[in-house]
């Protein structure tokens, strides 16, 4: 009499069952370990962002003299050092952070070169002072607040962003220009604000593209420095 022998093993549909619950657990991992890396990049790049701030005052306390801020850098393509006139003046208010003349990181941490503007009259190679105007060519930093723009300072001397994630409108630290900005109305205008050459600045919390809200998707990370602060900064150090 013969014996059936009964064969034990996974059946097509198990095995399927098994393939989609090992991909959404690797799906799930990828994602999460990637929402890590962007978080660990923007807490990098905030803490660079405050020692570039340090940077720049100690910048104007080295001096010598009256104490004045550095200036853009303008050239094309960037080589890190400042640009000025031979009057002493800035070549322009807006351009990439002179990371050379600073000594200091080239690019953020998604590499894309900081952008930076001052006020020339904290830059002006002749100096400031405590009578500097506090108000006239500084600039307007704004931010959202339930969705309408309020002003968190008036009087900022300099600015210091980095373009984010997206790095649009930035140049990498290649020297590669990253994709342009859209032309307003198309899902970006907080970030041109930044980047629009005015005086007005935005500071907000970041949302993604796509996601529907007033400003628009939004990733750049800013500092900046207001008079006061920068006098009282120099007036501690003796250098006012």
């Amino acid at each position: 009499m013969s014996r059936i022998t009964r064969q034990s093993g996974f059946t097509l549909i198990e095995i399927a069952v098994v393939l989609v619950i090992v991909g959404l657990l690797v799906g799930s991992f990828i994602n999460t370990f990637s929402e890590r890396i962007e978080t660990t990049r923007i807490s990098e790049t905030e803490g660079e962002l405050a020692d570039i701030k340090d940077a720049l005052i100690a910048y104007a306390y080295t001096r010598g003299g009256a104490p004045f801020l550095p200036c853009p850098d303008n050239t094309v393509p960037p080589d890190g050092a400042e640009d000025r006139d031979g009057f002493g003046n800035c070549s322009a208010a807006a351009g990439v952070l002179p990371w050379r003349t600073l000594g200091f990181a080239r690019a953020d941490a998604w590499s894309t070169q900081y952008s930076y503007w001052v006020n020339n009259d904290y830059a002006v190679n002749t100096g400031f002072t405590l009578a500097t105007d506090n108000l006239v060519n500084s600039s307007t930093i704004r931010t959202r607040v339930n969705d309408v723009l309020v002003d968190v300072s008036q009087n900022a001397v300099a600015v210091v962003f980095s373009h984010g994630k997206n790095g649009l409108g930035g140049v990498s630290s290649e020297n590669v220009n990253r994709p342009a900005l859209p032309a307003l109305g198309n899902g970006f205008d907080d970030e041109i604000e930044n980047q629009n050459g005015d005086d007005i600045f935005i500071s907000r919390y970041r949302t993604d593209e796509g996601v529907a809200t007033a400003g628009g998707a939004f990733d750049d990370i800013l500092a900046w420095i207001n008079a006061f602060e920068l006098k009282a900064r120099m007036i501690e150090a003796g250098a006012l």
